[in-house]
């Protein structure tokens, strides 16, 4: 993908390394039933590429979305999840159609079926140079091309569904962030255009029984946290992390939710009205946020504590009116999975 030339777009599909996606305690995942090799195939441009992250292979987020994999299918005797990614930067959909990267695919896939191994997902991240090269252009070439989209995109999305014939893979595509932050209900406006785009891609994965990592909505407040905008168009490591999440979540495959278990205070009297918050909560895969509620009111997020394994806060009811409250905490995993835990307590001097 080309370096930054307006404000219109790009990125997706779905980092730092896998500690800042799900920092905090996980579980051993129990011992599984043999599998065969699983294959993770990864297509599109250098945003699926990895391009300008630190460490592509460890921190683009198709390796993110791998040891996700590994983790959720992983087990005693079962084998590692095979990433092959073809992305290529600068590729569009129209070269995308004609090139080297559909005909790797082709073959990846018929070569997996040769040997037994199990296509298991496929990610597509396309689009982004198509917008991009219509930057700056006026409304009607801007029109032209995506006329152009609505039928290159869809072809695209159709040939890897077609290759991969009757194998039951899920595929996830992505769609692309806008640079500009501007309103998309704005006619015209480099938003609304980069809307129009997404919404070809969502229509698209419906037609084939795709999934969507919506990343637009999610970026929107977060470009120059999570891109290198305006040095650059692409994501940084953290919005690579953010990907991989909308990712994970758009393929489905983490149904459990984590464990949450309260160690302190016990339900009872409090001792003081600043007391420690301690909670222990795991996950296959990965928690990714803890929060304290007092009578469902969201009071804080608790902070993981690798030294003790165990998420602490404090919460100062000094201010609380009543003679008793409902502590509750609820966790969140990487695929949005929730599960909470509640102790009832009696503030002392009421």
């Amino acid at each position: 993908m080309s370096r930054a030339r307006s404000a219109v777009v790009v990125a997706l599909l779905i980092t730092t390394a896998l500690a800042p996606l799900a920092s905090g305690t996980t579980r051993r995942v129990a011992a599984q039933p043999a599998l065969p090799e699983q294959v993770y195939l990864a297509l599109g441009d250098s945003i699926a590429a990895g391009l300008v992250t630190t460490l592509p292979r460890l921190r683009g987020y198709p390796w993110l979305v791998r040891d996700l994999m590994e983790k959720q299918f992983g087990g005693e005797g079962a084998p590692a999840v095979t990433l092959i990614n073809r992305a290529v930067p600068g590729e569009t959909t129209e070269s995308f159609l004609t090139g080297d990267q559909l005909r790797l695919a082709r073959a990846d896939i018929e070569a997996a079926h040769a040997r037994g191994a199990q296509i298991r997902a496929v990610t597509l991240t396309l689009g982004g140079n198509d917008i991009l090269r219509l930057a700056g252009s006026d409304d009607a070439a801007r029109q032209a091309g995506l006329e152009r989209f609505r039928t290159t995109f869809p072809a695209a999305l159709a040939a890897i569904r077609e290759a991969l014939g009757e194998t039951a893979a899920d595929i996830a595509v992505t769609t692309y962030y806008d640079l500009s932050e501007g309103d998309p209900a704005e006619q015209g406006s480099d938003a609304w255009w980069v809307a129009q785009f997404n919404e070809v891609i969502r229509q698209s994965a419906a037609a084939e029984g795709a999934r969507v990592a919506d990343v637009e909505p999610v970026f929107r407040g977060h470009i120059r946290e999570w891109t290198w905008y305006p040095t650059d168009v692409h994501a940084n490591n953290a919005g690579h992390a953010e990907i991989a999440r909308l990712v994970w979540q758009a393929l489905g495959y983490d149904q459990e939710a984590p464990t949450v278990t309260i160690e302190r205070p016990a339900t009872g009297p409090l001792g003081r009205r600043t007391p420690t918050v301690r909670v222990r909560a795991d996950d296959a895969v990965g928690v990714t946020r803890v929060e304290l509620l007092v009578d469902g009111e969201y009071v804080q997020d608790l902070h993981y504590v690798p030294s003790q394994s165990a998420y602490l806060g404090v919460w100062d009811a000094r201010d609380w009116t009543g003679a008793s409250a409902t502590l509750t905490v609820r966790a969140t995993d990487l695929a949005g999975n929730q599960a909470s835990a509640d102790v009832e307590v009696a503030l002392p001097g009421s």
